[in-house]
Formats: structure tokens, sequence, C-alpha cells
């Protein structure tokens, strides 16, 4: 088994080569929609030089969930007809996913459902963010979008063993991180840093993401003790998300417990963030759906 492991390993490192790279024009555009203070104009303009995206954005604008009576036919139109911060949580989803749209996954991967979890995931810790301080808040939202990437990549890379480990996390009801372990010799969330770093996005995003299931293990002599670590609130907001049932792995039912979202030390209303993380993903959800 740890030799079987090891070359899955082997493979799975390897699938990095098969990473799309991000064009200088690419990673504008993230590092722009990253920032939640993008506005309408900023915002079309950089819709406007990607055309995939652009053509998605006016089928979004002019679909049932708009009810326009008129067509809407420019970028700019759009942009005010769905809401600047709607839309720049569309764009920046649906430009990641766009990245992998000629690739071949796993039969039972589902794009939609990696849309939104990560896009729900990233607002909610966005929302965290500007309640507690958090380090490197500014990454905040990048981090929250990319932290399961490494799932992309093993479901086009490693298709067969995508499969056995839904099944073995289905048999043996344990975390499919334990379950990547013991199949892979690696994790989606060690995969997700090595693609955050081959795309040369910042070191603390790599490093939020890399330990975001193990959020201790990113405290380190830099580590700044009045400030929340950014692995830390992408670790409660995986699991909250996953909790209301919007995980890839479709939840065998949803868990009617609300899950704590408590930050030891500092203290916040987590009434106030649950409020406005509802009316924020309530805007979104139907984009992804």
């Amino acid at each position: 088994m740890e030799h079987a492991a090891s070359l899955s390993r082997d493979q799975a490192l390897a699938c990095l080569e098969r990473l799309p790279r991000l064009s200088p024009l690419m990673m504008r555009l993230l590092a722009k929609l990253a920032r939640p203070n993008c506005g309408v104009v900023e915002l079309t303009s950089l819709i406007e030089t990607d055309p995939l995206l652009a053509g998605q954005v006016l089928s979004m604008s002019n679909s049932a969930l708009f009810g326009r009576a008129q067509q809407v036919t420019t970028v700019e139109r759009a942009v005010t007809v769905i809401g600047v911060g709607t839309l720049r949580k569309f764009a920046l989803g649906s430009s990641i996913s766009n990245l992998f749209k000629t690739l071949t996954f796993a039969p039972s991967f589902s794009m939609t459902r990696f849309n939104l979890h990560s896009v729900a995931t990233a607002t909610l810790v966005e929302v965290l963010v500007n309640e507690v301080p958090v380090e490197f808040s500014e990454g905040a939202f990048i981090a929250g979008i990319l932290h399961d990437i490494g799932k992309v990549l093993i479901a086009v890379t490693l298709p067969e063993e995508f499969e056995n480990l839904r099944s073995l996390v289905a048999l043996k009801q344990i975390p499919l991180i334990e379950c990547e372990r013991d199949v892979l010799g690696i994790d989606h969330a060690e995969l997700s840093a090595l693609a955050i770093g081959r795309w040369e996005l910042a070191e603390p995003i790599q490093r939020a993401v890399r330990f975001h299931h193990e959020p201790d293990c990113a405290i380190g002599e830099d580590s700044e003790p009045t400030k929340v670590s950014l692995s830390l609130v992408i670790n409660k907001a995986d699991a909250f998300v996953n909790n209301l049932g919007m995980s890839l792995l479709r939840p065998a039912a949803v868990n009617q417990k609300v899950l704590s979202l408590e930050f030891p030390g500092f203290p916040y209303p987590q009434e106030r963030a649950l409020a406005n993380f509802e009316r924020e993903w309530k805007t979104v959800a139907d984009l992804f759906g």
C-alpha cells in the first residue's frame, strides 16, 4: 500500500505540469477581482479583456434570474444589472474554472459543485475578515476560492483514484484528506498550495491554503499574535459551508447543527456575521446552481 501511495504521489505531483498557466492578463484580473472595492468601470474593463468571461456575463444578465424585458448587450450594462459585488464573485469563480474548461475530469467530479463550495467558502471568509483581524486579509477571498484547487488536479490527472477516494470516504466514514494521504501519499491541500506557488501568487496565500485542514501548523515565527491566521479562517469557513451541504462530495444528509465560527480571544457578533453571509450568498448562489 505504501509503495502504491508513493507511485500515486509521483503521479499527483506530475499533474502540476498540466496546470494551466496564468497569463499576465489573468494575473491582473485575479488580483483586481480579489479586492472587495472593485468598482463598475474597473470591473467592466477587466471582464471585457476576457472574451469567454464577457460572454458568460452577458448570457447571465439576460437569463431568467434577472428577468430582463430588454436584452442586455454591453458588459457595462450587465455589471449594473447584476451588481458589482455579485458579479465580482461570479467572475472570479468562473475565471478559475474556465482555466480547466478543456480538460477531462473523473466521471463523478462536478465543476458546478466545486464552484458552489469554493465561492461560498470565499464569501464567508471575506465576511469573517470584516469582523476579526486576520493575517494577510487582502488575500482572503482569493485564498478561499483556491483552497480546494488540488481536488480539481486529482480529478483531472488521477480520475480512477478520485473515484476510489469517493468510495472510501463513504465506506469508512473518515475525512477525505485522510483517504487522500493513505491512497495518494499526498493531499489536496498540499497540491493546492503547490498550484498556487506555480501561479506565483503570494506566499501567505500558499501557506494559508496548505494548512487549512491543520491551521495550527500555519503558525510560525512571523505570525502576528494580535491577528487570527488566515488558515484558521479558511478552516472554519470550509467546515461551515460543508456542513450546509455545499461540499464537493455530496453529503448523505445535511447536518442540522450549526457549526461554531468562534475564534478564541477574538470575540465578535457571530449572529451579524451569519446574517451578512446569508445576505451575500443569497445574491450569488443561483449563479452557480
